[in-house]
């Protein structure tokens, strides 16, 4: 086998975010009086993408997102914002509570757990992550989580890699592979700290196509068994 440590992203990799996000939200939107129109799902999920992809650009700090992005989506639906942070609150409860799998995880993530080393690598809230992570069923098939709350560094930088490079007890970076949907955070990350990498496009989002440049890309996590397993 090429690669004996596998590095997979959470969101959008395994854990279906999009369906997820959906979730948490309408339960907002129920609470607080938002308008009950699809646009409102869209309008917070390009908000609050832009708002994570300042975060990893170092922008802002993660307490200034997580303290200004429902004040700021408040303000633009002129709904009144507590300000005792029960609507964060709210959110992040119903966010851990949504556990969907990707197309194929679980039983991909099994079926490789018998032969690889495979931690989680994410950006994230650390108890939001972890709680969804248990629910889904595929915690116990990861020697570790890897959260950027924890670590205090975020992919893309140099930083996060290198302290879960440290904590793997810096095994051969051509051992090494990441796993994510994420040409921004995923694929440049994984390039910038010189491991091999491989682009997951279940969900077609559209991106940069110059931000990076994977070792491989697939459609389906199905595919990982023909990069992954040496063919004879």
């Amino acid at each position: 086998m090429k690669y004996r440590y596998l590095l997979f992203d959470a969101d959008q990799t395994l854990l279906d975010f999009t369906k997820a996000q959906r979730s948490a939200l309408s339960v907002v939107l129920e609470k607080y009086g938002f308008p009950k129109e699809e646009s409102v799902f869209e309008d917070f999920r390009v908000f609050n993408d832009e708002m994570w992809k300042r975060f990893e650009r170092k922008e802002i700090s993660k307490s200034e997102l997580i303290r200004t992005r429902f004040v700021l989506f408040c303000q633009k639906y002129g709904i009144e914002h507590p300000s005792d942070g029960t609507l964060e609150k709210t959110y992040q409860e119903a966010l851990s509570n949504a556990a969907f799998l990707m197309p194929d995880a679980l039983e991909v993530c099994g079926r490789l757990s018998r032969h690889f080393r495979m931690y989680i690598v994410t950006n994230g809230l650390a108890a939001t992550q972890y709680q969804r992570l248990e629910l889904s069923g595929l915690r116990p098939l990861f020697q570790d989580v890897f959260v950027s709350e924890s670590l205090h560094a975020q992919k893309p930088s140099v930083e996060y890699f290198e302290a879960v490079y440290e904590a793997l007890g810096k095994p051969d970076k051509k051992d090494m592979i990441i796993i994510g949907d994420s040409l921004r955070s995923d694929i440049k990350g994984g390039e910038m700290f010189g491991i091999d990498t491989c682009h997951v496009k279940i969900h077609s989002v559209k991106e940069d196509e110059s931000l990076a440049s994977p070792t491989y890309t697939i459609t389906s996590l199905k595919e990982l068994y023909t990069i992954l397993y040496e063919q004879p």
